[in-house]
C-alpha cells in the first residue's frame, strides 16, 4: 500500500458521511428554494441559538430523517436511544483517547442526533415524563464528559490538556446552570455555546482534524491534531462565557423579584389618621 493511500484509506468513512451531509444540503436548499423550508417545530421550539440558526436547524432535521424514520419503527423506547447516544460518547472519548479522531468526531455527532431522536420519539409516542427528561440530561452529562477526557488524555503531555479541562468545567456549568434556573422558575433556553452547538463545533472539529493533518502534514512523529485543538479553545472560551452569562441573567432575575416582592404596597390616604387620638398615638 502506497503512503499516501496508508494515510486516506482510514479516513474513507468519514469521508462518505460528510459526502452524505454536503450532498444533503445542496438538496435541501433545491427543496427549500422550490417548496420552501421544511419546518420541525420541536427544534424550533428548543430555543435560540447564534451559531446554529433556525435554516440549520431544519436542514438538520431533514437529512437525519431516515435515521429517524428507522428509529421510530424499531419500537426502541425513547430511554433506549438515551442509552444508545451514552454509548456514542462513551466510545467517541474512547476512540480520541487512542488517536482515532475522524471516528470519534463522528461517533460524538451520532451521539448528538440520537440526543435530539430520544426527545421526539417520547413525543410522538406520548410518553413524555419528567423522569425520562431526567434521565436524559443525567445521560448528556456523561457523554460530554467521555469525549472531553478522552481529548484531554490524548492532549495530556500539551498546552490542550489545559483548555480540554477547561471546556469540561464549562460544558457541565452550562446546562447545570440552566437547572437551578428553572429551579427558581427562571426560563433559561438561550446561550451561545449550548448542547447542539457543542455537538456541532467540537464534532467537526475533531472529525475534521485528520483531514487537516492528512492535507497539511505537520513535523514531528505524532499528529498534533491542530484542529480539534483549536475546537477544544473555542469550546473552552465559549462554553464558560455562556456559563458565565446564565449566573448573570440568573442573579439579576432573582434580584429583581426580590426588590418588587419586597417594595410596600401603598395605599393612596391609609397612613393619615382620621381621628386627634389616631395623630396623637402616631406623634
Amino acid at each position: 500500500m502506497s503512503p499516501g493511500l496508508d494515510r486516506w484509506l482510514p479516513l474513507l468513512p468519514a469521508a462518505v458521511a460528510v459526502l452524505y451531509f454536503v450532498i444533503g444540503m445542496l438538496a435541501f436548499s433545491v427543496r427549500s428554494a422550490i417548496w420552501g423550508v421544511a419546518h420541525d417545530h420541536d427544534i424550533e421550539a428548543s430555543g435560540r441559538s447564534i451559531l446554529i440558526g433556525v435554516y440549520l436547524r431544519n436542514y438538520f432535521s431533514w437529512v437525519i430523517r431516515p435515521l429517524w424514520l428507522l428509529v421510530r419503527a424499531s419500537g426502541i423506547s425513547p430511554n433506549g436511544v438515551t442509552v444508545l447516544a451514552t454509548m456514542a460518547g462513551g466510545g467517541s472519548g474512547l476512540a480520541v483517547a487512542s488517536g482515532r479522531f475522524a471516528l470519534g468526531g463522528w461517533l460524538f455527532i451520532l451521539s448528538g442526533i440520537l440526543d435530539t431522536l430520544d426527545g421526539k420519539l417520547a413525543r410522538a409516542r406520548n410518553r413524555v415524563t419528567p423522569a425520562g427528561a431526567a434521565f436524559d440530561s443525567l445521560l448528556d452529562r456523561y457523554a460530554d464528559g467521555a469525549v472531553l477526557f478522552g481529548l484531554a488524555y490524548f492532549f495530556r503531555n500539551t498546552w490542550v490538556v489545559i483548555p480540554a479541562l477547561a471546556a469540561l468545567f464549562g460544558t457541565s456549568m452550562v446546562p447545570y446552570v440552566r437547572a437551578k434556573a428553572e429551579s427558581f422558575g427562571v426560563t433559561m433556553k438561550e446561550g451561545l455555546m449550548q448542547r447542539p452547538e457543542r455537538v456541532f463545533t467540537l464534532g467537526i472539529a475533531v472529525m475534521m482534524s485528520p483531514f487537516v493533518e492528512t492535507l497539511l502534514p505537520a513535523s514531528g512523529v505524532h499528529a498534533p491534531q491542530r484542529l480539534a485543538a483549536i475546537g477544544l479553545v473555542f469550546l473552552a472560551v465559549t462554553s464558560n462565557t455562556t456559563a458565565i452569562g446564565r449566573i448573570a441573567r440568573l442573579l439579576t432575575a432573582l434580584r429583581r423579584r426580590t426588590a418588587s416582592a419586597e417594595t410596600p404596597v401603598t395605599v393612596p390616604g391609609a397612613d393619615k389618621p382620621r381621628t386627634a387620638a389616631a395623630r396623637l398615638v402616631r406623634t
